[in-house]
């Protein structure tokens, strides 16, 4: 079997140096999910991009991070990752439907799944799947307000609304990508 190397495959030692390394890792990604999470909602819930009237949006961070979890990590992290972060999402943007966590999940361990088996893992790689996570969060987006609005949403909430989402999304996942390679650098097992 064919596997990348991962936190939990390259750890030599006792149990107990394996657990730590587990650990390490639980409490660096849950806080890092936290700070892009609040990032996102915060900070960067407003950016406006002066191009074609788009209004102010927001890029995905937690989908991203997820993502970026399970391309780097493997889909076992990546999709508890994402039912994290899903999870912090839909507390904090309170639109009560609860889909974030499974679309986050979904997106974690997809990524992780196909990312191991058939990509190269680098950035261009992984923006592939940022494109296609913005894609996925805005056809969910769609969808929740048709089903809100008993009908399509307008066109123009499309286009001033979710397609600035979407390339924030896209080009904040260089940002994200790079956090979560430090962060796999800084964790590597000593030898």
């Amino acid at each position: 079997m064919n596997r990348r190397p991962g936190i939990r495959y390259t750890a030599v030692g006792t149990g107990r140096r394996v657990l730590t390394e587990q650990i390490k890792l639980t409490v660096t990604l849950a806080l890092t999910g936290l700070v892009l999470i609040g990032l996102e909602t915060t900070a960067l819930s407003r950016v406006k991009i002066p191009l074609f009237g788009w209004q102010a949006a927001s890029p995905a961070l937690g989908l991203l991070f997820s993502m970026a979890v399970g391309f780097l990590h493997g889909e076992r992290e990546g999709g508890i990752t994402g039912l994290f972060a899903g999870w912090m999402a839909d507390a904090t943007m309170g639109d009560g439907m609860m889909l974030c966590p499974l679309l986050y999940f979904l997106c974690g361990y997809l990524s992780g799944t196909v990312g191991k088996r058939r990509l190269a893992h680098n950035l261009p790689s992984f923006m592939i799947f940022s494109v296609m996570g913005g894609g996925l969060r805005c056809l969910w987006a769609v969808s929740a307000a048709a089903v809100k609005l008993r009908g399509l949403p307008p066109a123009v909430w499309i286009w001033t609304g979710l397609v600035p989402a979407w390339v924030l999304t896209v080009l904040f996942s260089a940002a994200v990508y790079g956090t979560v390679k430090g962060e796999q650098w800084l964790l590597k097992p000593k030898s």
